[in-house]
């Protein structure tokens, strides 16, 4: 992980130029959707002669995985639920009618997912950490087992954790974002991400964190994401998923190359590893054919 430094304190420029569109700004950022499909694909299959195509994804703010999925087969089908109507409304309005045809192959729910288990799905997602939101053993299991009661014979939960001796540190960690372009094609400026972790609490494993972006002009977006969660650890992840009644429960880990001293964009299931300053990870839980 890099290391911690200091926010740097707001700069303002009067550029006559409006801010960019958080939500654009967090999908080049955070999201790799295409990758996300590579490893929900390379896990999903172990040998099945079956590919998954109906897929939910939950707390899925604007819906970019489900948009992701459906655009990538045209038999495949995706749910997105979210319990903030707005973000919703900006996925409708912005992400949906870039997809053509596709887009009447995904459903936008507004709920809460510990009561979502209908229709029944292939795979359930809920990435980007977003399932940390639960902070009691009792809620979290609440959320495992409507997520099994959703799957398909041989379906699969999909989650993501991260960890390591940083992780518990307050720091700030700041990366380039090069420019690109949104789900209609508009610009996206080149930025700087930054990720703070405010504090942690290793009692309840309370974790606050934020978001900033700050753009070449100097103008910055603080706090445009906020974080309140508690940091489950990946034997809590198991034993929970095991007590929803999932029948297997598997840590895949981000690859290490040693010789470049950099994370590889590949995954591996593993009993042990050793633990290091940060770690990524996906947590999967399985119900059996």
């Amino acid at each position: 992980m890099p290391t911690p430094s200091r926010v740097e304190a707001p700069r303002r420029r009067s550029t006559g130029e409006p801010l960019p569109d958080r939500h654009l700004l967090y999908t080049a950022a955070v999201q790799h959707v295409a990758l996300d499909l590579e490893h929900l694909e390379e896990i999903y299959g172990g040998g099945r002669r079956r590919r998954p195509t109906l897929l939910r994804e939950d707390f899925c703010g604007t819906a970019a995985l489900a948009c992701g999925w459906a655009a990538s087969a045209p038999d495949r089908h995706a749910c997105a639920v979210d319990l903030h109507g707005p973000t919703l409304a900006w996925a409708r309005r912005r992400r949906l009618p870039a997809l053509g045809e596709a887009a009447a192959r995904v459903t936008l729910f507004q709920a809460d997912a510990r009561v979502v288990t209908r229709p029944r799905v292939d795979v359930v997602t809920a990435l980007n950490f977003s399932y940390w939101v639960f902070k009691t053993r009792r809620a979290l299991c609440a959320y495992f087992t409507a997520a099994r009661r959703s799957l398909n014979p041989g379906g699969m939960l999909l989650l993501d954790a991260f960890g390591g001796n940083d992780a518990a540190q307050a720091l700030v960690e700041a990366s380039r974002v090069a420019a690109s372009r949104g789900p209609a094609g508009e610009r996206i400026p080149p930025f700087t991400f930054e990720w703070e972790q405010v504090s942690f609490n290793p009692v309840d494993h309370a974790l606050r964190c934020h978001i900033h972006f700050r753009l070449r002009d100097g103008r910055r977006i603080p706090r445009a994401f906020s974080y309140d969660w508690r940091m489950w650890t990946l034997p809590e992840l198991r034993e929970t998923l095991a007590e929803a009644g999932f029948d297997d429960a598997a840590v895949y880990v981000q690859d290490w190359d040693d010789a470049a001293g950099q994370a590889l964009a590949s995954y591996s299931r593993r009993d042990r590893f050793e633990n290091q300053s940060g770690w990524l990870a996906y947590v999967v839980g399985r119900v059996a054919r």
